[in-house]
């Protein structure tokens, strides 16, 4: 996601490496860079993208704004368009471009060929590929009404259940993780290439993921609110608050 959970995972996985080559000291360094957050600029690139389509959004401004909220995180998370069609928001094609944005950004935040030094085998980007839109499309939400406030914004109600999956997921990559680690290195000798090594570790986190996401559990419902702003004659969701949304909707947060 948006989120740091693959480059932790990343630096499990170069720490790994580095290990077979006995430098363990630049483990740390490499773990600092993994965990960088950013969060903000691919929030502002789903930004623009949902801002260019929905750049006529003043001409359906009989639209209450909490359905219109709920029609475009039903796009962002969902890739369901009905909404976004039906209050004349955009078009299906439209829709589906946000959504690719979204997906391609969270996708973007992983950066494993930079991370690790490698190309990633296209199956497994497919893989992780199909994963994400699984989590992004188990979010559980929904808009429970707006208020207009006194400068003008609106203030959207969302009950929510957070997801839980990148705990256990992280917890069970890191447990296979180290006992891969522990075989590799009890005969130095039968230790796999370091290409077959990343590929065997990013196997592993997919299959983690898989697991994890079928026995998923989600968090008591609770409510958050996000702030719908006027932008040039328009009105768009406030970023920081569709980037806190997430960390609402999944345990983003054992990453910090």
């Amino acid at each position: 996601m948006k989120i740091n959970f693959f480059k932790r995972c990343a630096a499990a996985v170069l720490a790994v490496s580095v290990l077979s080559m006995g430098t363990i000291a630049s483990a740390a360094e490499s773990s600092s860079i993994a965990c960088g957050n950013n969060q903000t600029g691919i929030a502002q690139e789903v930004y623009e993208a949902s801002g260019q389509t929905l750049s006529g959004a003043s001409e359906t401004a009989q639209v209450p704004y909490d359905l219109y909220l709920s029609a475009l995180l039903d796009v962002y998370y969902r890739n369901d368009s009905r909404a976004f069609v039906a209050l004349g928001l955009g078009t299906a094609e439209e829709a589906a471009m946000i959504y690719n944005a979204v997906l391609d950004s969270e996708l973007l935040s992983m950066d494993l060929e930079s991370l690790l030094g490698m190309e990633c085998p296209e199956a497994l980007e497919n893989e992780f590929r199909v994963l994400m839109t699984q989590i992004l499309g188990g979010a559980r939400y929904a808009v429970a009404g707006c208020e207009l406030q006194a400068d003008g914004t609106y203030t959207i109600t969302v009950v929510y259940e957070k997801m839980i999956i990148f705990e256990p997921t992280m917890n069970l990559y890191l447990a296979i993780v180290t006992d891969m680690a522990t075989t590799w290195f009890s005969d130095y000798n039968s230790i796999p290439s370091e290409e077959e090594m990343m590929i065997q570790l990013l196997a592993a986190l997919c299959s983690c993921m898989r697991v994890c996401l079928e026995n998923v559990t989600y968090a008591a419902p609770a409510i958050t609110t996000l702030s719908v702003n006027p932008q040039n004659g328009n009105y768009l969701p406030d970023i920081e608050d569709i980037v806190n949304l997430e960390t609402v909707l999944f345990d983003t947060d054992i990453m910090y």
